[in-house]
């Protein structure tokens, strides 16, 4: 499962790996100690699977001091914070554990 994640350690790894990525890319704007960020994380794991390549799932660890400018910007009123992009450009965003949404954000990823 984790091989198939993109890491975000970089403001680099942003650049290239989500907004000049020519798929779509859920991102999870997450920490180690956040009880729903875990709950979530197999969630959108599982989605990704389900998706078969059509779409990059993203994870971004707020708590790494490199990316507290992306992770202030889009983590800034709360985790997990799960961002849609497509060709550099925010589509949709969503806060919390939920998986209604986080459903409705992989359709779109796959449609996109």
């Amino acid at each position: 499962m984790q091989g198939h994640t993109l890491a975000i350690k970089t403001f680099t790894d942003w650049n290239s790996q989500v907004l000049s990525n020519p798929k779509p890319v859920i991102v999870d704007f997450y920490a180690d100690w956040c009880g729903p960020c875990k709950m979530l994380k197999p969630k959108l794991h599982s989605l990704h699977e389900q998706s078969q390549g059509k779409w990059e799932l993203a994870v971004v660890n707020v708590d790494i001091e490199e990316l507290q400018q992306i992770s202030s910007k889009y983590a800034n009123k709360g985790i997990p914070a799960v961002y849609l992009f497509h060709k550099g450009q925010e589509i949709s965003n969503f806060l919390g554990n939920n998986e209604a949404k986080a459903k409705e954000m992989a359709t779109k990823a796959t449609t996109l």
